[in-house]
């Protein structure tokens, strides 16, 4: 397991975090992203805008982003919205969305581990992306959001962080969209000790949220390395990470919805989905969604049905194609809907398990011809592609909740 560290930096003060800490920023489109940054100037999405949060009709250059985005987070750390935590801590940090509370420990680790493979990803990249954070992080040079990472549950650390909570948070608050987050301190270098000796035992990591962010840390760190050399233990050479057990997490369902049929009408396609799946209408229109992987539920023409894949046609010994969406892809989107780039196709669209049922009723409402649920992906399956070294299809999992920009403003 990649050595914990404590690290220094910014806090977010307790009584302002609740209108600066960020929203979930990847499931908000661009136009609501813009309204609200707009709307709460002091909220740190105001330090992390895109080409897109700004007017199509006249956006900023890269430089001008740049500077726009430096200049909200000096503002920021000006008006005395966080405090400056100089000596070094690890900390404890709990989030609760609706019925699921997670929690896990927010430090730093080495970003050589991200490059030795300790660090494992299970989703692919885009480069164009990966440039604009390692821009932003040597431009600006700070880390705010911390990538989150899994490890296998362990009951000596488990143990380690409720003891850790039974103290009086340091911060408590409920931002915006419902996420009740809770933070703790720890300060003691015995405390720090501790716990990074039972985090000797965890042998790796799984990426869960930030693939690109840590993707973008390790080159921002050779880049650094170049400049200014390194030891190991510079802030340049470090990931702000959040880890949490296998267990605390909630995994949700990525459903798909299709634009339209092509050339098929509606009996036709029916009738090609009978080659790969046992179909039905659904007896219960209001319990439809897929209760196994290998099932799913389908909206078409308001009306929802059950499609379960034949079982010979699973290869469970194919880490990636025995995925549910994997199913849908080889079998569904691909031969049927004729859909093959499934990162750029106008005709899928992709809904949240947050949104679930009514997220895919609503697309079909909206002009969408059909709309697919998907069981979730599980945690060991999750594992078990990146303990291959392979990666999942686009959108393959959904973590809710997510952890926030804004919280802890780490110098790099």
């Amino acid at each position: 397991m990649p050595k914990i560290k404590p690290f220094d930096g910014y806090l977010v003060r307790n009584e302002v975090a609740a209108r600066v800490v960020a929203p979930e920023y990847d499931t908000v489109p661009a136009a609501q992203r813009r309204a609200f940054a707009d709307a709460n100037p002091q909220n740190f999405l105001n330090t992390i805008r895109l080409l897109d949060d700004f007017d199509p009709a006249c956006p900023p250059t890269q430089d001008e982003l740049i500077e726009f985005n430096r200049g909200n987070l000096e503002r920021l750390l000006d008006e005395g919205l966080f405090n400056l935590i100089e000596d070094p801590c690890i900390y404890i940090y709990e989030l609760n969305h609706f019925d699921h509370t997670q929690s896990g420990v927010v430090c730093e680790i080495s970003a050589d581990e991200y490059d030795r493979g300790h660090v494992k990803k299970h989703e692919n990249t885009r480069r164009n992306q990966e440039n604009l954070l390692t821009y932003y992080q040597k431009e600006i040079g700070v880390a705010s959001c911390p990538i989150s990472l899994a490890y296998s549950a362990n009951e000596e650390i488990d143990r380690f962080i409720r003891e850790q909570q039974k103290a009086p948070p340091m911060l408590e608050f409920t931002t915006g969209d419902d996420v009740y987050q809770r933070v703790w301190c720890i300060g003691e270098a015995s405390l720090q000790e501790e716990l990074s000796r039972l985090f000797e035992s965890v042998e790796d990591t799984y990426l869960t949220d930030g693939h690109h962010r840590a993707a973008s840390g390790w080159r921002y760190t050779e880049l650094m390395r170049k400049e200014r050399g390194g030891d190991g233990n510079q802030p340049h050479e470090q990931l702000l990470v959040a880890l949490f057990s296998d267990h605390e997490l909630k995994l949700l369902p990525y459903h798909r919805c299709v634009r339209d049929l092509g050339d098929l009408d509606q009996a036709a396609f029916l009738h090609a989905l009978e080659k790969d799946f046992r179909v039905s209408v659904a007896e219960d229109q209001a319990d439809c969604l897929p209760a196994a992987h290998g099932e799913f539920g389908m909206y078409l023409d308001h009306a929802w049905y059950r499609l379960a894949i034949r079982p010979e046609l699973v290869d469970w010994d194919d880490p990636v194609a025995c995925l549910d969406v994997s199913l849908l892809q080889d079998h569904i989107l691909g031969p049927v809907c004729g859909i093959h780039d499934f990162r750029s196709d106008p005709r899928l669209g992709y809904v949240s398990g947050v949104e679930g049922k009514q997220g895919l009723e609503q697309k079909v409402r909206e002009g969408w011809a059909v709309s697919f649920a998907c069981h979730a992906t599980a945690m060991d399956q999750l594992f078990h592609v990146a303990d291959a070294g392979a990666l999942m299809p686009p959108k393959s999992t959904y973590f809710d909740p997510k952890t926030r920009s804004g919280i802890w403003v780490r110098r790099k």
